[in-house]
């Protein structure tokens, strides 16, 4: 019988599939997101062609310069971008905008944070932001 760890892949693979499959969808070369992520210039293709471990701070980095989360990365199942959202943002109780985005995230700095495909496209301090899904667009 073989153990479901044999017949999945490595979580090192998940990782360097799901980086390439995100930069490469971001347009970025490896050296462009290296450098964005603070890496060294092959740093990026040896963790893509599985020549360099990921430690918990690469992964960080990583999601960080891809616009991505590190469950993204960790994911083996996971689409690059989720499917695309729109939401009714109301600040203060009063309707701000329409805003399409692929992810909402909290930062450690009290900001909700919107992105599409990698980019922040809204922010606002969490304290004062309610927000509807009003459709998928996607």
């Amino acid at each position: 019988m073989t153990s479901s760890t044999e017949q999945d892949p490595s979580r090192e693979a998940v990782v360097a599939a799901n980086v390439q499959t995100l930069r490469k969808r971001l347009g970025l070369s490896q050296t462009e997101l290296g450098t964005r992520a603070g890496f060294g210039e092959m740093a990026v293709g040896n963790i893509e062609n599985g020549k360099r471990r990921v430690n918990v701070d690469d992964l960080y980095a990583l999601a960080d310069a891809l616009g991505a989360t590190v469950q993204h990365l960790l994911n083996p199942d996971c689409s690059p971008f989720p499917a695309e959202q729109q939401y009714e943002v109301w600040l203060d109780g009063d309707v701000a905008q329409l805003v399409t985005a692929d992810t909402v995230e909290p930062d450690g700095e009290g900001w909700l944070n919107f992105y599409l495909r990698g980019d922040r496209v809204f922010f606002a301090a969490v304290p004062r932001v309610l927000c509807v899904v009003i459709g998928v667009t996607r």
